[in-house]
């Protein structure tokens, strides 16, 4: 190789270098706010930082009130769509199956209509 190659491809090589360490000063970023709205902003990230205050405690009770809401609605079935189908009632209770004696079986017979099917899909394997 010639001596002017290998210093073009040092020279380039230290550019590629310097470009990939570039201060961090030069990166793109949005543009800075004005003082009084940056001002404004840091008081809000320091008091959403802040730790719970009456307002704060009035929130949580409120937010405890629906979470219990939702916890009954959930145990009532009623946490589905409208439109969506009810899941399907146990033909018997406990864990035996009274019919079969199957000890830990599925609620609902699965070979019915003498086919494996799930929500109306066959599941044969």
């Amino acid at each position: 190789m010639s001596l002017s190659l290998v210093s073009f491809r040092r020279a380039a090589a230290v550019r590629h270098v310097r470009f990939l360490s570039g201060s961090p000063l030069n990166r793109p970023a949005p543009p800075p706010l004005p003082p009084k709205e940056q001002r404004e902003f840091e008081e809000l990230v320091r008091a959403a930082a802040a730790p719970a205050s009456s307002s704060n405690a009035n929130a949580k009770t409120a937010l405890a009130s629906e979470v219990s809401d939702l916890q009954a609605r959930i145990a009532k079935g009623e946490e589905l769509h409208p439109d969506a189908r009810k899941p399907l009632s146990p033909e018997f209770e406990g864990d035996t199956n009274p019919v079969t004696g199957e000890i830990g079986g599925p609620k609902r017979e699965p070979l019915r209509h003498g086919d494996w099917s799930y929500g109306g899909r066959i599941t044969d394997f």
